[in-house]
Formats: structure tokens, sequence, C-alpha cells
């Protein structure tokens, strides 16, 4: 079992250092700046804001501040607010909405992630969609070229199909490159393939940066985490989750996780993980700790999907936390 570690590790510090990668283990480890954080989910990542039943109020992150949170993640979808055609301009509007709350979380002392979601085109026809995304983050790298380093840039949500992790990683280092033009020391989330999964975090080979983050999202079993919803194929409830044989399993992706972060001498950030909200609370606040708090004893930052859409830690009902899920994610 050594030697066939010895062997893995050897072979991946010889591609790593091929492909762009830190093959120094003394070079710095970068400390991310994000520990726990939340995603303002339904919001502006709908087509319009309101469409999936939550609007972001400055009270929540009065709220998320006070629970203990340190950074929000804002999902939003400039796809739908963007020219089809050259230039690409975004429209006003929902620059001036994304300044508005971007004020709000620097006011108070949160980190912002500001993000490219359900860009959807882009993983269907890659090369027409390629230069129009560039355009954006043109556009938003002028617009937040003045904001605090509490302001975080995410390059592309789950990226899929067409968009390969190659591809994704050419598409990553094109925008970290102009990205870098107006800010050398911004915060940058580079967008991982394959819906986010570990599979090609690991097969990721972006060139080291010592302010990029890599990213994943853990949503295993999904059988278990999204039974129940309309949108995913795993449909059948009663699944239940905490076996022996399941907390290996989340553990062995966790350690992969942790092993691409001293691999690549960046922070590997959990961008998502969650519960649909149809899963029996228990359930779902017994998952959310356990993955939480094997993050952390990785030191992997992490993001919970998310604040009040279907997957929530918190009801607008009733004005407030969701106790189960608070105490597994905060306790």
């Amino acid at each position: 079992m050594a030697l066939i570690s010895l062997a893995f590790c050897l072979a991946a510090c010889s591609l790593a250092a091929e492909d762009g990668a830190p093959s120094d283990p003394a070079i710095e480890m970068s400390i991310s700046p994000i520990s726990r954080c939340i995603n303002l989910g339904s919001a502006l990542e709908a087509s319009y804001e309101g469409e999936w039943g939550y609007t972001v109020r400055q009270e929540d992150l009065v709220r998320i501040r006070d629970a203990g949170f340190d950074t929000v993640r804002l999902p939003v979808r400039w796809s739908v607010h963007t020219q089809e055609t050259a230039p690409y301009r975004i429209r006003a509007a929902k620059l001036d909405r994304v300044r508005e709350i971007v004020d709000w979380a620097e006011a108070l002392d949160l980190n912002i992630i500001i993000n490219v979601h359900h860009y959807d085109a882009l993983n269907w026809d890659a090369d027409t969609h390629e230069p129009r995304l560039e355009a954006i983050w043109d556009q938003l790298a002028t617009a937040f070229a003045g904001a605090t380093e509490k302001v975080i840039f995410e390059t592309l949500n789950e990226p899929h199909a067409e968009m390969t992790q190659a591809r994704t990683d050419a598409l990553n280092k094109r925008i970290l490159s102009r990205i870098r033009r107006d800010d050398p020391d911004r915060w940058v989330i580079l967008g991982t393939a394959n819906w986010g999964n570990l599979d090609a975090l690991a097969q990721s080979r972006p060139d080291y940066d010592p302010r990029a983050i890599l990213t994943t999202h853990i949503y295993s079993p999904f059988e278990f985490t999204h039974q129940g919803a309309p949108w995913a194929a795993a449909k059948r409830t009663g699944v239940t989750w905490g076996s022996a044989a399941d907390l290996r399993a989340m553990r062995a992706d966790l350690d992969a996780a942790s092993e691409v972060q001293t691999r690549q001498r960046m922070p590997v950030f959990v961008g998502e993980f969650g519960v649909y909200e149809a899963v029996p609370v228990a359930e779902r606040a017994r998952w959310t700790r356990f993955v939480r708090t094997e993050m952390e004893a990785r030191d992997l930052s992490w993001c919970y999907w998310d604040f009040a859409g279907s997957l929530k830690a918190f009801d607008t009902e009733a004005e407030a936390w969701i106790p189960e899920i608070k105490a597994a994610l905060l306790d």
C-alpha cells in the first residue's frame, strides 16, 4: 500500500509540474479568506429576482453575519441580462442591483462572492458563448475594480457538457488574466467542470496563482440529498444516510479534495453542499453536521446551499433560522 501511495504521489507531482501547478511543497499554501459561507440561492440565479420565491434583503445579511458566517455567495444568472450579440452589454439595472447587495455585505464586513450561475447555453455551444462570458467578466472586472478585498469573483458555476475540464481550465486562465489587469490581488474562485464534481477537480491543472481558489460541490450521495426534488432525477423518497460505509465514502471524497489542495498549493472551497428541504430535518442536519465538521478538520472552506431556497437553513415564512440546520452548520 505504501509503495502504491508513493507511486501515485510521484506521478501526481510530476504531472502537476508539467501542467503549471507547483511541484515544490515548500511553496507556501495560500490561506483562503473564506471560512463559513452561505449561498443566497433562488434569488438572482432565477431569470428575475423573486421568481423562485426569494428576494435578497438587507436584514438577511445582518442575520447571516450575526449567526457567525463570514461570507455570502451570490449566484447571478448574468446570461439573461446580457446582450446576445457583441459588445454583450450587461443590463445596467442588474449591475446596480448586484452593487447594492455588495454594498450591504461590505458594510457588514462580510465577504461576498459574485459568480456566473446557470449559463446553460455555454455548456452546449461553447464556441459561440465563450466570447460572451469573457465580455461579461470584462465588464464585471471593470465595475468592481475599486471594491474592497471583501469582493471575491467566481468565474463560472458548474460547467459541463462541452465545457470539459481542459476547456474550463483554459477559459479560467483567460478570465483570470483579464481580472488581473484591474485587480492583481483580487481573490478569484476558478470554476470546476462536470458540475463541480471532485473527479473534475482532481483533473484540473490550473496555473498556480497565490490569490486563486479551486472549488468543488458536494451533494453525495445524490439519491439522498436530492430525494423528492422535482427538478432532480432522484425522485425516490425514504432514502437514508449515515451507515459506516456512508461515512467512509464521504471521508474519502473530502480526503481527495484535501489532496488537491496540498498538490496545487491553492485553497479548495466547497462552494455548495446541502440537503433538499423535503428530507426529514433530523436527517438533513445529521448529514450537514458530518460534512461540515469533516471539511473543517481538513481546512477546507465551505458554503452551504442555501439560505432560503429549497435546501434552506432559514424559513422566511417564520422569519427564523431552522434550528437543527443552523446548529449543524455553526455549533
